[in-house]
């Protein structure tokens, strides 16, 4: 099988992967969201992220002892702006829906994710093909991702008598989004890691795995913050103990989530020179749509307005060509 078409399929299933693992939490009856979160951060940003690595890299945790503190930090920084994006990820979930949060944020977190790794790490081949490929399927990115977005507004309208809510949640949302890319470019600029994992005798293809347990270490730190500083404001902490449903829940949510970034990892090894952003722009572009799909699968949709539902198409089709385009530009 030609290697640009397995990261492709890689890039996709991640992205259809990742834009499911909010389901399981519209399922959550008793738990509020911080003990949620709480478990669905200690599985997705430590426990199987440090399986994964011990298994697939040797020598680890012991290579990042052969390896500088200032080698190591881009990517812990990068993580822990990541981490930040992901708490206010949660949080608009709640306040928009899955299908209007996930379109926002990941259209700005592909944008960003995108492109700046393709003009830092890649400036020889910005006048190539390609590259104009790629970044043509951005902007039908951002067209689609405004289509989506004012598609959620028109459903919004007749269900809240003022907008103070969406406009709140909306500037979570952004923000999200824009902070949301650093995981990628924790991933594009984490190469000294990567690089001395295979030194260390691991394939090249599964290095990449090295360079997560420290990304998502900085995310931890932000997300069970935050979580600890609700649990001890509302006093929840003793939730925790109550119904293995919830818990089982969040634990799914965690598992889905860390399984798409593992598979993302893995596409960008097979997707040639523009691998960082091209796999990255399939991956997030298959996440709002797949997340569209569920939003409506749930009902988030059901009472919208055919006015709506058509802009809301229109955004759908948009965001698929979006897609083709940027899987040409890998050739």
């Amino acid at each position: 099988m030609n290697s640009n078409f397995t990261g492709i399929l890689l890039a996709l299933a991640g992205g259809v992967l990742v834009g499911n693992c909010m389901l399981p939490l519209k399922k959550i009856r008793i738990w509020p969201w911080e003990c949620t979160w709480l478990i669905f951060s200690f599985v997705s940003l430590i426990f199987v992220p440090c399986l994964i690595a011990a298994a697939a890299i040797p020598a680890w945790p012991g290579l990042y002892a052969s390896l500088s503190f200032i080698e190591l930090l881009p990517s812990l920084l990068l993580g822990f702006g990541w981490g930040i994006a992901q708490v206010l990820f949660g949080i608009s979930v709640v306040r928009l829906g899955i299908a209007l949060a996930f379109t926002i944020i990941v259209g700005l977190g592909t944008v960003f994710g995108t492109l700046v790794p393709l003009f830092v790490l890649h400036k020889a081949e910005l006048a190539s093909g390609n590259s104009e490929l790629l970044i043509a399927g951005c902007g039908l990115m951002i067209f689609g991702v405004a289509l989506s977005g004012f598609a959620g507004k028109l459903r919004e309208q007749p269900q809240r008598e003022t907008g103070h809510g969406y406009i709140s949640g909306l500037g979570i949302a952004i923000l999200s989004g824009v902070l949301s890319s650093m995981l990628n470019l924790s991933l594009a600029f984490g190469s000294p890691i990567s690089e001395t994992a295979v030194r260390f005798g691991a394939p090249t293809s599964t290095a990449v795995f090295a360079v997560w347990p420290v990304t998502l270490v900085g995310g931890l730190i932000p997300n069970l913050g935050y979580t600890a500083y609700l649990l001890n404001k509302n006093r929840t902490w003793g939730k925790l103990v109550h119904t293995a449903q919830d818990a089982f829940l969040s634990l799914l949510m965690g598992l889905l989530w860390i399984g798409a970034v593992a598979i993302y990892g893995l596409s960008t090894r097979y997707l040639g020179r523009l691998g960082d952003s091209a796999g990255w722009a399939i991956y997030q572009i298959t996440m709002v749509l797949t997340a569209n799909t569920a939003g409506i699968v749930v009902g988030e949709w059901k009472s919208a307005s055919r006015r709506s539902l058509i802009m809301l198409a229109c955004g759908v089709v948009i965001l698929i060509l979006a897609t083709i385009t940027t899987a040409v530009s890998t050739r």
